[in-house]
């Protein structure tokens, strides 16, 4: 009896450990979890913009926020509890929150380049190239000089 019970036991136990590494059918996919991670964090910063421009209470700035995270949550098609249950999720599993939050890095990563790159192609083209390539400074040479002066 007891070698069976050290039989399942170990079976279990095995089967347990190959099951950490999967993350469970109800929870969000990284990717997607990234993706409302980030557009919360933008109305997380649009909301404190909004504060520092118009002066309302944080309680109306809060109010505006979470209405904020419900339109997030919508265009994703992800319910309140989905999120949340898959926020709990990796929250209890901070290797996969970690990589959640690089890729949120990765993103942002790229997409300031992409706003850097267009910022320096603006200032290139407002940028007067100057197409006199002699120094102006210097006295026009003598035949110059016989056509301006009598």
């Amino acid at each position: 009896m007891k070698r069976k019970t050290a039989a399942v036991l170990l079976f279990g136990l095995l089967f347990a450990c190959g099951q950490a590494d999967r993350v469970p059918g109800d929870v969000l996919p990284k990717e997607k979890m990234r993706d409302i991670l980030l557009d919360m964090n933008f109305a997380d910063v649009y909301g404190r913009e909004q504060m520092d421009t118009v002066r309302i209470a944080d309680s109306i700035r809060e109010q505006n926020v979470k209405r904020y995270y419900v339109q997030i949550l919508q265009i994703h098609g992800v319910t309140r509890e989905e999120f949340m249950r898959s926020y709990r999720f990796y929250e209890g599993h901070p290797d996969r929150l970690e990589e959640v939050y690089k890729a949120m890095q990765e993103v942002l990563a790229r997409k300031k380049a992409v706003i850097d790159s267009l910022e320096r192609a603006k200032i290139d083209a407002l940028t007067v190239k100057d197409p006199v390539t002699k120094d102006t400074t210097r006295w026009p040479n003598k035949d110059i000089r016989k056509l301006i002066l009598p």
